[in-house]
């Protein structure tokens, strides 16, 4: 066994849209948490490596080779609809070498400590925001003395000991490791990127609402940015690499409307021929017309905002803190400053009625939206939602994670408490129908499209959807 040999391992992100009928709006970047641990273990003294297994298809002939490197610790990380996955891959390492220890981190494992712990195959969980940890542990600290870890003593008691709180001074840590990852690898057609390559990049951690549907495990409440002029120099040092795009990957990267000036004047200032896009999502009351207009100057191309539903009452009692009208604002401002708007909707909510679905449809019409995603309620665990519905009763025993699906139908994952799923699905399909088809949505797609050169792209991508 070569104790300085860590192995990164990606599952098979194939596997989450195995049973789905509409695979366009999905696309692979190398994911940015690995990079961040990457350079941790550089800094601690250790070669990292990385196996994404979303690019084969038998993946236990990729473990074996990898396998016979004999490295000293192998770590996975998950969302929920993944994790049946990691599973097998960590059985399978077991089998096979058993002396290898396999740590586990992510949304899902942060979550569901307990739980994820029951499995033999994990040796240690880390809970939360884990640079700190991480690197503790690769130093040689006693686990026992780490906060944020979570493992099984030698008599199989669960020994867990919760993170004091959120990282602090996100300036200091490295920059993410990217050359880990053969980057030409992740190629992003038009529909997700401007240019190639592209990465996922983070100027704040944490998000200070309360909306019901958000896991906030990992990142917490407390909003946490960088400082600009990091945030400059990570896209400087990328962009002299030969990245050419950005994906902001935080929850609220115009949550200090200040900062975010100060980044787009940096990046014109610096002179860095780049695109990037809010596609993570950013509130509709955080935003102003000054700020979208250097943002577009800056090469931003496009924004996300998680409107979620089209009435009122049903926001309000979401959590989401935001009005119709703020919204109907937003689109306007963008829609003037020239960036694209995508707009993120759900159906299934606890307090959706026919009419209030509805509501919804009306509303996504109305507003000059150049992309609309309408998602069923998936209550995840670590979520107030998944907390509600289960002290409600709403939770189907014993949970499936593998249905966890935010691309299929949560039908077999809980039940609503007033509505069939066959109504829920049948307005789903409405919104996409009623959207997409819209003869005012269709022209102005049309002439976009043109004017960007991107038309072959937009027909192939709208005879890939299953309209009925």
């Amino acid at each position: 066994m070569s104790k300085n040999n860590i192995l990164f391992i990606i599952p098979d992100e194939k596997k989450v849209y195995e049973n789905v009928s509409v695979k366009v709006g999905s696309f692979h970047l190398p994911p940015l948490a690995f990079a961040i641990l990457g350079a941790i273990a550089k800094e601690s003294g250790y070669n990292p490596d990385v196996l994404d297994l979303t690019f084969y298809n038998d993946y236990e002939n990729c473990l074996e080779e990898k396998l016979s490197l004999n490295p000293a610790y192998i770590c996975l990380t998950c969302t929920t609809a993944i994790y049946f996955h990691v599973v097998e891959i960590a059985g399978f390492i077991k089998r096979k070498k058993p002396e290898i220890k396999i740590l586990i981190g992510g949304p899902h494992a942060s979550s569901t400590v307990e739980e994820t712990l029951r499995h033999d195959c994990f040796d240690y969980l880390f809970i939360g925001e884990s640079e700190k940890s991480f690197k503790q542990f690769l130093e040689g600290i006693n686990p026992k003395d780490i906060e944020g870890i979570a493992f099984k003593d030698e008599d199989g008691s669960l020994n867990v000991r919760p993170n004091p709180g959120y990282l602090r001074e996100l300036d200091k840590y490295p920059f993410p490791d990217y050359a880990l990852y053969d980057l030409t690898k992740y190629y992003l057609p038009n529909m997700h990127a401007r240019q190639n390559p592209v990465i996922w990049i983070e100027t704040s951690r944490g998000c200070p609402f309360d909306c019901q549907i958000c896991n906030k495990v990992v990142h917490g409440q407390t909003f946490r940015p960088k400082s600009s002029e990091r945030v400059l120099d990570e896209m400087e040092f990328f962009y002299k690499l030969g990245v050419r795009e950005f994906l902001i990957a935080d929850d609220g990267f115009t949550s200090n409307m200040k900062r975010s000036e100060a980044i787009c004047d940096g990046i014109i200032k610096r002179n860095l021929s780049i695109t990037w896009a809010c596609i993570n999502g950013i509130r509709a009351d955080r935003v102003n017309q000054d700020l979208l207009i250097k943002m577009r100057k800056a090469g931003c191309y496009r924004i996300a905002l998680g409107i979620e539903s089209g009435n009122q009452g049903v926001l309000n009692n979401l959590g989401k803190k935001i009005t119709l009208q703020q919204i109907e604002s937003a689109v306007k401002m963008a829609n003037r400053a020239g960036i694209e708007v995508f707009g993120y909707f759900m159906f299934g909510l606890l307090d959706d009625t026919e009419e209030t679905m509805q509501d919804t449809i009306r509303f996504a019409k109305s507003l000059s939206l150049d992309f609309a995603k309408a998602s069923l309620v998936m209550p995840f665990p670590g979520s107030p939602l998944h907390s509600k519905y289960s002290a409600l009763g709403l939770l189907y025993p014993p949970e499936n994670y593998k249905k966890y699906n935010v691309y299929t139908s949560p039908k077999e994952v809980y039940r609503h408490p007033t509505l069939d799923w066959e109504i829920i699905e049948k307005y789903q399909k409405k919104f996409y129908r009623g959207f997409y088809l819209n003869p005012g949505y269709i022209i102005r797609r049309l002439v976009h499209s043109v004017k960007n050169k991107t038309l072959f792209s937009t027909i192939r991508t709208a005879l890939s959807v299953d309209w009925f």
